[in-house]
């Protein structure tokens, strides 16, 4: 199996940085420039949703046999915005055979909760 890490071409050009992980969790953080700003100087709405879901297929792939996966669900609730740097800590909560349920918390960097979600993803096992 291969080392957890940002895989997709998308996440590394936004800057998603792997910060630690462990069996069922994983924290990013990404750096909030002016290109992911929204017309206010804030975080976009997206770059948030984007970060949260990778969060949560981290947390997947690091604590389950997990060949493959997709977002299936995805709830983001809003609610501060977010500037500077972005840190989500992300947790799945349960992996059965065909679905991984998880959570994922941003916060910026006074600490302050800017965004929480919970995703459903399909999954595929490790073929054994």
């Amino acid at each position: 199996m291969n080392a957890l890490a940002i895989e997709s071409e998308f996440c590394i050009e936004q800057g998603f940085e792997l910060i630690d992980h462990g069996d069922g969790w994983a924290t990013l953080a990404c750096d909030v420039k002016s290109r992911h700003s929204n017309r206010h100087g804030n975080a976009h709405g997206g770059l948030l949703a984007a970060l949260l879901d990778t969060s949560m297929g981290l947390a997947t792939r690091s604590g389950a046999r997990v060949d493959n996966l997709g977002t299936a669900s995805l709830t983001v609730n809003y609610l501060k915005p977010a500037r500077g740097r972005v840190v989500v800590h992300a947790q799945m909560r349960r992996c059965g055979r065909t679905l991984a349920f998880c959570e994922a918390e941003a916060r910026n960097t006074d600490g302050d909760a800017v965004a929480t979600a919970s995703a459903v993803f399909a999954v595929a096992p490790i073929a054994q």
